[in-house]
């Protein structure tokens, strides 16, 4: 008797999780199941490429993908979430990786299972989400899609105000009040699966950009944009990533004790190599 039920492939954002699981699976409740034995159904010459794949030591290609759809018995619907699945954890670059996360969404099967999965990724891939939320906490706050529309640079459509008005709602970052207002809440969102991950990434990538874009959007006196570049060793590196750690903590900290809410803005820490030393350079 089986002490868990067999994992269901849309409940997953990471394909090799997936199949670590599914053999754990199989190996309570086939006793002859084994990277041998899967190698061999799939049609694979080595014994363990079922573990390789498994464990990241290798990737799965277009007519692996297919051998492990075979092997597996996925119906059509899950052969081609495995796939996508599995061209969304191996991409290459973050627009790869956004176009099939995007298809995953689309899903009517993982819809149903992770309804709230969709509004995350929004909250994160639609840069004026999280300025709206703080928005919402502005003594003068107004359920206007126009007006709400006409605070924010560059300014919103009303139809980008009305959606997003839902999205914080189905997320329950925000709730309306008795006078037909809303209010924030203190429900935070978490990013721990892939999907969610990702929006992240589009987040920061808009904002980076949003950064450059207001040097010629607003006044010197309306923003504060400098930079360094240094010549630093590796245990530097890693004391300046956590002196900007800290100091975003220092400014959570200031931002919570200010009770009067006059603008919504955002601040960018950027700290990355420009040169890097490689393994192999000669002294």
């Amino acid at each position: 008797m089986t002490n868990q039920d067999q994992p269901v492939i849309f409940e997953y954002t990471d394909y090799r999780k997936f199949l670590r699981d599914l053999y754990e699976y199989k190996k309570e409740t086939t006793p002859f199941f084994s990277y041998r034995y899967f190698s061999k159904m799939a049609g694979f010459t080595s014994p363990n490429y079922f573990k390789l794949i498994m464990d990241g030591d290798r990737n799965l290609s277009g007519g692996a993908i297919n051998k492990f759809i075979k092997a597996l018995k996925l119906n059509i619907k899950e052969a081609r979430f495995f796939r996508l699945l599995v061209m969304m954890n191996q991409a290459d670059t973050a627009e790869e990786r956004d176009f099939y996360t995007r298809q995953i969404l689309k899903g009517r099967v993982y819809k149903t299972l992770k309804p709230l999965t969709q509004a995350q990724y929004d909250y994160y891939s639609n840069w004026y989400l999280i300025p709206m939320r703080e928005l919402v906490g502005r003594s003068d706050f107004k359920i206007d899609p126009k007006w709400i529309a006409r605070q924010f640079t560059p300014e919103l459509s009303e139809a980008q105000v009305k959606d997003g008005i839902k999205t914080l709602l189905k997320l329950g970052l925000v709730e309306e009040t008795a006078n037909g207002s809303l209010t924030q809440t203190d429900f935070a969102i978490t990013t721990g699966e892939d999907v969610a991950s990702q929006a992240v990434v589009n987040y920061h990538r808009h904002m980076i950009q949003m950064g450059a874009e207001a040097l010629d959007r607003f006044e010197a006196k309306d923003r504060d944009i400098s930079s360094l570049t240094m010549g630093v060793g590796r245990e530097t590196f890693k004391k300046i990533k956590a002196m900007v750690h800290e100091f975003r903590k220092e400014i959570i900290a200031v931002v919570k004790e200010d009770k009067n809410i006059d603008d919504i803005v955002q601040v960018n820490f950027q700290v990355f190599p420009l040169a890097v030393k490689k393994e192999d350079d000669h002294e």
